[in-house]
C-alpha cells in the first residue's frame, strides 16, 4: 500500500506512537493466546486514572449458556443523563482486546455527553467462537433492559449500541438479535469500520493486502478463530450480517467507514441494505484514514470526535 495516502497528520502521529499496533501474522495464526496477552498487558501498562466526576465499576452478569459471568466495565459521570446510555463492544478481531483499551476514548464520551457506557467484556476467539462472543452482548442487554434502572439509574427503554471493528460487528449482531426477538430498546446503532461479513470478496478487501494495522491476511485468520475452520466461509445470520431478511425494521444507524481500511466496502455494502429497507442511515467515508485512525491524535480524530458527539443520541 502507498503510505502517502494516510492523511498526512495522522501518519506523522502513527509514527510517532510509543508502540506499534502491527500483529505477528503467524503469532496471531498459531498462537493467538499470546496476543492475548500481550494486549492484556499493554492495557495494564498504559492505564490512565478515571476523572474524579466519572465513575467506573465492574458488574457480573451470568450468562445464560453456562456459568460464566461476563463481566460489564461501566462508566458513568456524576451527572448523567438518564436517557443517555451506550453498550459499547471493543474491538480486537474477535481474538484479543478488553474495555480498559479504549479509557481514554470512554471517559471523553461519558464526560461530553454526559452517558452511561456500559462496555462488554465479551468472550474471545478460539476459546470461544461464534456464537459466544455475539451471546454474550445480547446477554449483556438483557442485563441492562431488566436491572439498569434499578442499578444504574439509566432508561433502558432508549439505548444506543456502539462498537468498533469486530466490535461494530457484535454491536450490530446482538441488534438483528433483538430485533428478531421484539425487542425495541435500542434506538441507535452506531457502526466505526465495523466487520460485516466473512466473504472477503469486496474492492477494498483485495486492495488492502498489506494495509498498516488490519489487512486481508488478518481478516482471513480471524474469521477462521471466530468460526472454525469448517464454518469460516458459510453465511450464518448474525456472523454474516448481511444475511438478515427484517433490515427494515432495525433502528436508526450511523456507520463510519475509512477510505484506506480493507473493511470500507464492508460498511458501504450494509448502508446500501439499510437504505433499500429504508432505515435512517448515515455513512461516512473518512478520506485519507486508516484502520483504528481513531487512536492516533491528529485533526482527524479530532474532526471524528466532533461528529461522534452530534451523531450518538
Amino acid at each position: 500500500m502507498d503510505l502517502n495516502r494516510i492523511d498526512q497528520n495522522l501518519k506523522e502521529s502513527i509514527d510517532r506512537f510509543p508502540f506499534s499496533l502491527e500483529l505477528d501474522e503467524n503469532e496471531f495464526l498459531h498462537h493467538p493466546e499470546l496476543i492475548q496477552e500481550e494486549k492484556e498487558n499493554l492495557a495494564k501498562t498504559y492505564s490512565i486514572t478515571a476523572p474524579d466526576d466519572i465513575t467506573v465499576k465492574d458488574i457480573f452478569v451470568k450468562s445464560s449458556g453456562d456459568d460464566h459471568q461476563i463481566r460489564l466495565h461501566v462508566y458513568q459521570p456524576e451527572k448523567f443523563d438518564r436517557n443517555r446510555t451506550i453498550i459499547y463492544f471493543h474491538g480486537g478481531g474477535y481474538i484479543f482486546g478488553l474495555p480498559e483499551q479504549v479509557d481514554k476514548q470512554m471517559f471523553e464520551i461519558a464526560a461530553k455527553l454526559h452517558a452511561t457506557v456500559i462496555s462488554v467484556d465479551y468472550r474471545l476467539s478460539p476459546q470461544y467462537r461464534f456464537p459466544v462472543p455475539v451471546q454474550d452482548g445480547f446477554d449483556a442487554l438483557q442485563w441492562t433492559i431488566k436491572n439498569g434502572e434499578e442499578q444504574l439509574g439509566i432508561n433502558p427503554q432508549n439505548l444506543t449500541v456502539f462498537g468498533g471493528s469486530a466490535g461494530g460487528h457484535l454491536a450490530a449482531a446482538v441488534t438483528q438479535m433483538a430485533n428478531d426477538q421484539g425487542i425495541k430498546n435500542i434506538k441507535h446503532q452506531f457502526l466505526l469500520y465495523p466487520v460485516i461479513h466473512n466473504r472477503l470478496d469486496t474492492s477494498s478487501m483485495k486492495e488492502f493486502t498489506d494495509a498498516p494495522i488490519w489487512n486481508r491476511k488478518y481478516a482471513e485468520i480471524a474469521w477462521a478463530h471466530f468460526l472454525g475452520n469448517d464454518d469460516k466461509d458459510k453465511s450464518i445470520r448474525y456472523a454474516d450480517l448481511t444475511n438478515y431478511d427484517d433490515f427494515k425494521n432495525l433502528p436508526r444507524t450511523t456507520i463510519v467507514a475509512c477510505e484506506l481500511d480493507p473493511l470500507r466496502d464492508e460498511g458501504i455494502e450494509f448502508s446500501q441494505l439499510l437504505y433499500q429497507a429504508r432505515v435512517p442511515t448515515e455513512l461516512w467515508v473518512i478520506p485519507g484514514a486508516i484502520h483504528v485512525f481513531d487512536l492516533f491524535e491528529a485533526p482527524l480524530t479530532d474532526r471524528y470526535n466532533e461528529f461522534l458527539y452530534s451523531r450518538m443520541f
